[in-house]
């Protein structure tokens, strides 16, 4: 599961209905659910393109903070009927090709056309034209100096009180998530994603 925070005039309840604007159309169905702290946006391809079989979903979790808000974007399987699960089953048992075109059916969604990608892009987008961002909450915009411990805004290269170099006590930001990470860290502690090398 991918996630991201985003710092802004943002609210879970506005993202969540832009989205189903931007994906209740054509093949896609979209619907969200929740209140005011904790949205959540389900898309998925509309019945008629599935036949009653296995759909591809995605789920878009938003929690609502004070000065942000948290997105997750997970992948899901939504199972129709368990007769038609047996039945595929048995006729990919019979006749292991016919199995192809079903799983050629539920790759279409998701793979061939790149809904999470699609989906990031949404909400990139929506976040920029209310005027949020993706990363850091005012307090993590200050980094404090090893030296001296006085605070020096984060990408400061020298300290604004004893003159030390910060250079190397920058902290990192996920490019993934955007979780602030220490400057010795590798990997984030939130999505995994690597951290950029010490250069």
């Amino acid at each position: 599961m991918q996630r991201r925070t985003y710092r802004g005039p943002i609210t879970a309840r506005g993202l969540a209905q832009a989205l189903v604007t931007r994906f209740n159309v054509g093949h896609l169905a979209a619907q969200a659910s929740g209140s005011d702290e904790h949205m959540v946006v389900q898309i998925i391809a509309r019945e008629g393109d599935w036949g009653g079989q296995a759909r591809a979903a995605l789920t878009v979790s938003i929690v609502q903070h004070e000065d942000a808000i948290e997105v997750a974007l997970g992948e899901h399987q939504w199972l129709g009927p368990v007769s038609d699960l047996v039945q595929t089953g048995m006729r990919a048992w019979f006749r292991p090709l016919s199995l192809l075109a079903e799983l050629s059916d539920i790759a279409d969604d998701v793979q061939t056309l790149q809904l999470p990608t699609e989906i990031w892009a949404a909400i990139d987008h929506y976040v920029e034209s209310v005027g949020a961002r993706l990363g850091l909450a005012e307090e993590d915009r200050m980094v404090a100096c090893p030296f001296c411990g006085v605070g020096n805004p984060v990408g400061a290269g020298q300290c604004s009180a004893c003159g030390a170099g910060l250079a190397a006590y920058q902290p990192r930001e996920c490019p993934q998530c955007g979780k602030l990470s220490s400057h010795a860290a590798r990997f984030c502690s939130r999505c995994g994603a690597q951290l950029g090398s010490d250069g």
